[in-house]
C-alpha cells in the first residue's frame, strides 16, 4: 500500500507534539518512521481519563502514523450497535506500545492499557475512504475480528463542533456476536500481551533505580479480607494453589528460594532450565509454582504428586512481580509499571507463565473465581511500590474454607484402615499461642497415610505448653508431636468454639515454617484463655458452654490426656440421619442449616406458607438456581441445567440453546428446598412463550457511598420516566442493597426489540443524569453512583424472584413494595424469611395490585445519535395475556 513521505508525517502529528509535555508524560514523544511493506498494526487502547471518562482510542497504522478515534462505549462485534467515534490527532507509531498512566494536568491525564492490537487490511484505498468518509477494513486481533467500517457523520444545521464525529460499525459476516460489546469481550478474552521492550540502558519504567541485584529478599504477603475492596486503586489476579518462590536469575544462572529461604533449585531443575530461557542479563522475579488439572485449574495435591515423583517438569511457574531487571531496581516503581515490564519479557508459551491480571471491579473477578471453584483471589494496589512481608498492599480473598495449619498430634486408625486416623491441628495468634483447631480425618490416600505416620512416629513429643482449647474436650487417644509439619486443609466453616468442620487434607506445606501460621480469619467468637496446670480444668459439660482449657505439660508421648480432661472425639461424627416429609416430598438432613440459625425443613416451610403469592412468579417460568449444600458459608453453585439426578418435580427445558429448570407447583418448591437451592432466579418470560417477554426488570445497584435514600430516589425516578412512555412500573427490594423496577407487558415483542428498548431507557436515564447513573458496569464509573442494570432483560438472563430468599448472612427476601412504601425511611434488609411470612399475613391490600391485568405494550421507540427513547403516544392493546402463570393446585 502506499506511503506518506517524511514530511507529511511530520506535519500530521504536529497537533500531538502541541498538546503535550513531554518532561511531564511517558508518552512516546513524536517521531518520524520508514515503516516496512506490509500489514499495518492497529491497536485499541482503554482510556480512563479523568475529564473525558473512559472511552477507547481506535488507531490504524497508515502512513507512519496512526490514525485515531476516540469511541466512547468501545467496539462492539453486534452490527446493531453503532459507536460514535471521535476523530481525533495522528499518534507516533511508539503510542501503540504505550501503557501507563498520564500525570494530572496533562492531556489526557489518566490511565491507558492495551485492550487489543493486531493487524489491519483496508477495503479499497484508505486515503479515499477518509477523504469520502467511508473507511472500510478488515481487522485481525486478538479481541477483534472481521470487516468494519468507520463512517463520518454528517454534522446537525447550525452545528459548529470543532470535533469530527463518525461511527464504527462492526459488519455483518461470521465474525459478528449479538449483544456481544466491550464489557461482554473483555469477559471472555483476555488482553493481548505487551510488546517487549527490555532495554538495558534505559530505566524500564518510571521510579527505577540503577542497583546491583539484591541476594536476599522476603517475598511480600497478602492480609486477609472477607470481601474484595470497592475503591478503584486495586487490580484483581486469580490466587493459585501452589508454592510461592522467589526466582534470581543472573549471568545464566539461576535461584529458586521458597518464601521462608529455602534454596530448592536442585529440586526443581527443569523449573530452572526455564527461567535461565528468559533472554535477559539479570533477574528477580515473584511467582507461585502449580499443577494443573484437566480444567486448567491449580491443583496442590496434583503438585504434592509431581513434587514427590520428581516431575517438576510437568509444573507451570506463574510470574505475577518482577523486582529487579538488567541492574534496575524496580521495587519502588508502580505495581502496573512492574508488570507492564514483566509482561513484555517473553511470549509465555512454556512451563513459565505470565500470571495476568483484572484491572475492572474486583467483586466480579472473585464471583467467577468462586463461580469455577477457584481458590479466591488477591486483590493488589496499582500504584505501590514492592515491601517485603505482609502489609496492607495485597489482599487475599477466599471462595472456600481453606487454611493452612500445624500439626499438633493424631490418633491411630480404626477398622481396616492404616497410618493414622485423624490429624488434630492447630495455629498461632497473634500473640502467638498455640490454638487448637480441631481434627482432619479425610483426604489421604495410602501412601500419605504411610509417610505421615513415619514423620510423625520421629516428632513424638508431650503436649504443647499451655495449648489453648475451645469447646468440646479433646480425644484422650490424641499423640502428640512437635509442632513443626504445615498442613494445607479444606473445610466447610469454622465452628462457634473455633474448630474447623469437615476439614480434609490436601497436603504437606514443605515450603512454610509452623512460625508462619497464623489464622487468616478473625478470631472466633469464643473466647479462648489460658489456663494454667494449677488450676481446675472443666469437665465435660462445662466445657460445651465454652471454657478453655489446657493440656497437662507433664506428659509423656503417646500417652492419654487423664480422666478429668477427656471428652468427645474432635472430628466431626455427624447425627444419626432423619428425614421429614412436607407435601409429600422427603428432605434429607433437614437439620441442616442453611442459614446461621435457619435449616432446611424451616426453608420448606417458608415455602410452604408463601407458595399462594410465591408460586405467580416461579410456577411454569423459565428459571436459574443458586444451590449451597453446605449452607450459604459453604460452595455456591448456580445452576441452569440438573448435573445429575433432578427431584420429578423439577424439570429441566431450553429455548433458542438457553438452559433452564423449571417447577409447577408447590411440590417444586419442597424440591428445591431439599436440593438446598437457596435462590431461585426468574426468566422475564413464561415457559410457554420463551421468546416473548411478559415483564422487564431494571436493576438499581447502588455503588459505593450511595446511600440507600438515594436509590429510593432513583427508583421514583425511573417510575416516573417509564410512566411518560405510557408505561406503569412497580417495585420490590432485591434481598441486597438495591431496588428491581418492574414493568409487565403485553407478550408480543420478542427480546430483539425488548432488550434494546430496555438499553436505550438505561442510557438514556445516564446521559441525562451522568453524575447520578451509569448503563453499564465500569468500576472507574461506581463510586457514588447507581448502575441501572438492564441486562436482566435477553434470552436467558434471570432476576431474582419475588419472595425468594437470598444466599445472605440474614437471610434477606426479594420483597414486593408498594410505592407509597419506598420512602427514605426503608430498611430493604429487614425484609427476611423470618419477616415475610409474617408481613404477608398482615397485608390489607396486595402491594402490586393491578399488575396482572394491566395490558401495556412495548413503546415505539424513536432513536436520536444518543439512543435515547422520545415519548410517544401508544394506543393501549386489547390484546389478552397471562402474564404470569396460574396459581397451582395444592
Amino acid at each position: 500500500m502506499a506511503r506518506t513521505s517524511p514530511a507529511v508525517q511530520d506535519s500530521s502529528i504536529r497537533t500531538y507534539r502541541a498538546k503535550r509535555d513531554f518532561t511531564k508524560t511517558r508518552e512516546p514523544p513524536p517521531s518520524v518512521k520508514q515503516v516496512a511493506s506490509g500489514a499495518p498494526m492497529f491497536v485499541v487502547q482503554k482510556h480512563q481519563a479523568r475529564r473525558a471518562g473512559l472511552h477507547w482510542d481506535f488507531r490504524l497504522e497508515h502512513g507512519g502514523v496512526l490514525w485515531s478515534w476516540a469511541v466512547r462505549k468501545g467496539p462492539s462485534l453486534d452490527p446493531a450497535d453503532k459507536r460514535i467515534a471521535v476523530h481525533v490527532e495522528d499518534h507516533p507509531l511508539d503510542y501503540a506500545d504505550f501503557q501507563g498512566t498520564i500525570p494530572e494536568g496533562e492531556y489526557g491525564a489518566g490511565t491507558v492499557e492495551t485492550w487489543d492490537r493486531g493487524t489491519w487490511e483496508p477495503i479499497g484505498d484508505p486515503e479515499e475512504g477518509m477523504r469520502k468518509g467511508d473507511l472500510k477494513f478488515v481487522l485481525q486481533g486478538t479481541r477483534l475480528h472481521g470487516a468494519f467500517v468507520l463512517v463520518r457523520m454528517r454534522p446537525r444545521p447550525n452545528e459548529r463542533s470543532r470535533q469530527e464525529n463518525w461511527l464504527l460499525i462492526k459488519k455483518h459476516d461470521e465474525e459478528e456476536r449479538a449483544g456481544v460489546d466491550a464489557t461482554a469481550i473483555e469477559q471472555t478474552v483476555p488482553p493481548p500481551q505487551p510488546v517487549s521492550k527490555s532495554d538495558p540502558k534505559n530505566p524500564p519504567a518510571a521510579g527505577a533505580k540503577r542497583g546491583a541485584l539484591p541476594q536476599r529478599q522476603s517475598p511480600q504477603l497478602s492480609e486477609v479480607a472477607d470481601e474484595p475492596p470497592e475503591d478503584d486503586e486495586w487490580l484483581s489476579e486469580i490466587k493459585f494453589d501452589g508454592y510461592r518462590f522467589l526466582a534470581w536469575l543472573e549471568g545464566g544462572k539461576v535461584r529458586l528460594v521458597t518464601r521462608n529461604g529455602h534454596d530448592w533449585t536442585d529440586r526443581l531443575p527443569a523449573v530452572a532450565r526455564e527461567v535461565g530461557k528468559l533472554g535477559v542479563q539479570s533477574a528477580l522475579l515473584d511467582g507461585e509454582l502449580v499443577a494443573l488439572d484437566q480444567d486448567g485449574v491449580s491443583s496442590f495435591p496434583a503438585l504434592q504428586a509431581a513434587l514427590s515423583e520428581g516431575k517438576d517438569g510437568t509444573l507451570y511457574f506463574y510470574l505475577f512481580d518482577l523486582l529487579h531487571l538488567n541492574r534496575w531496581d524496580l521495587r519502588n516503581c508502580k505495581l502496573t509499571d512492574r508488570k507492564q515490564v514483566l509482561a513484555g519479557l517473553s511470549d509465555w508459551r512454556g512451563m513459565i507463565r505470565y500470571s495476568d491480571h483484572h484491572t475492572g471491579d474486583p467483586a466480579i473477578m472473585w464471583q467467577e473465581a468462586c463461580r469455577r471453584n477457584l481458590e479466591g483471589i488477591i486483590c493488589k494496589k496499582t500504584h505501590a511500590p514492592y515491601r517485603a512481608g505482609r502489609g496492607h498492599g495485597w489482599v487475599k480473598i477466599k471462595c472456600q474454607g481453606r487454611e493452612e495449619f500445624v500439626v499438633l498430634g493424631w490418633t491411630p486408625p480404626r477398622g481396616s484402615r492404616t497410618g493414622l486416623g485423624a490429624l488434630h491441628v492447630g495455629y498461632y495468634d497473634k500473640e502467638g499461642h498455640l490454638q487448637y483447631a480441631g481434627g482432619v480425618g479425610t483426604g489421604f490416600s495410602d501412601d500419605e497415610l504411610s509417610m505421615l505416620r513415619q514423620k510423625l512416629g520421629e516428632l513424638a513429643a508431650s503436649p504443647p505448653r499451655g495449648l489453648l482449647v475451645a469447646g468440646d474436650p479433646l480425644d484422650k487417644s490424641i499423640r502428640w508431636v512437635k509442632p513443626e509439619l504445615v498442613v494445607e486443609t479444606r473445610f466447610i466453616t469454622w465452628s462457634g468454639s473455633g474448630r474447623v468442620r469437615q476439614a480434609v487434607y490436601l497436603g504437606l506445606r514443605e515450603d512454610k515454617s509452623a512460625k508462619e501460621v497464623v489464622r487468616d480469619a478473625a478470631d472466633p467468637e469464643a473466647a479462648r484463655k489460658p489456663v494454667t496446670p494449677k488450676q481446675p480444668v472443666a469437665g465435660a459439660a462445662e466445657a460445651r458452654r465454652g471454657p478453655t482449657i489446657a493440656v497437662p505439660p507433664k506428659q509423656t508421648a503417646h500417652h492419654t490426656i487423664p480422666a478429668n480432661t477427656s471428652g468427645a472425639i474432635v472430628t466431626a461424627r455427624a447425627p444419626k440421619a432423619r428425614t421429614v416429609t412436607i407435601e409429600g416430598v422427603t428432605l434429607t438432613h433437614p437439620d441442616r442449616e442453611l442459614w446461621p440459625g435457619i435449616t432446611k425443613q424451616q426453608l420448606a416451610e417458608y415455602w410452604q406458607a408463601l407458595a399462594e403469592v410465591a408460586l405467580p412468579g416461579l410456577a411454569r417460568r423459565p428459571l436459574a438456581i443458586v444451590r449451597c449444600p453446605e449452607g450459604i458459608a459453604g460452595e455456591h453453585f448456580f445452576q441452569k441445567r440438573s448435573h445429575g439426578a433432578m427431584p420429578d418435580a423439577i424439570r429441566e427445558g431450553s429455548a433458542e440453546g438457553s438452559p433452564y429448570l423449571a417447577i409447577d407447583d408447590l411440590h417444586g418448591l419442597i424440591a428445591m428446598a431439599q436440593m438446598s437451592a437457596i435462590e431461585l432466579h426468574a426468566w422475564g418470560a413464561s415457559e410457554s412463550d420463551p421468546l416473548h417477554p411478559d415483564i422487564m426488570v431494571f436493576d438499581l445497584d447502588p455503588g459505593e457511598g450511595v446511600p440507600f435514600t438515594e436509590v429510593v430516589r432513583a427508583a421514583h425516578d425511573v417510575r416516573q420516566r417509564l410512566r411518560q412512555l405510557g408505561l406503569e412500573a412497580f417495585c420490590r427490594t432485591t434481598g441486597g442493597k438495591g431496588l428491581h423496577v418492574v414493568v409487565p407487558i403485553v407478550p408480543d415483542a420478542g427480546w430483539d426489540k425488548v432488550k434494546p428498548f430496555c438499553r436505550a431507557f438505561a442510557e438514556m436515564m445516564s446521559e441525562e443524569e451522568p453524575a447520578r447513573f451509569l448503563p453499564t458496569l465500569k468500576k472507574v464509573d461506581r463510586r457514588g453512583r447507581i448502575l441501572l442494570d438492564w441486562l436482566r432483560n435477553g434470552l436467558g438472563a434471570t432476576a431474582v424472584a419475588s419472595f425468594c430468599p437470598r444466599a445472605r448472612p440474614n437471610a434477606t427476601v426479594a420483597t414486593l413494595l408498594a410505592w407509597d412504601e419506598v420512602t427514605p425511611k426503608l430498611n430493604p434488609l429487614a425484609f427476611t424469611i423470618t419477616s415475610v411470612s409474617s408481613r404477608v399475613r398482615k397485608l390489607r391490600h396486595d402491594p402490586w395490585e393491578g399488575f396482572n391485568s394491566l395490558r401495556q405494550t412495548l413503546p415505539s421507540v424513536a432513536m436520536d445519535q444518543s439512543s435515547a427513547p422520545q415519548k410517544r403516544k401508544v394506543p393501549r392493546s386489547g390484546k389478552s395475556v397471562i402474564v404470569f402463570a396460574p396459581k397451582p393446585k395444592r
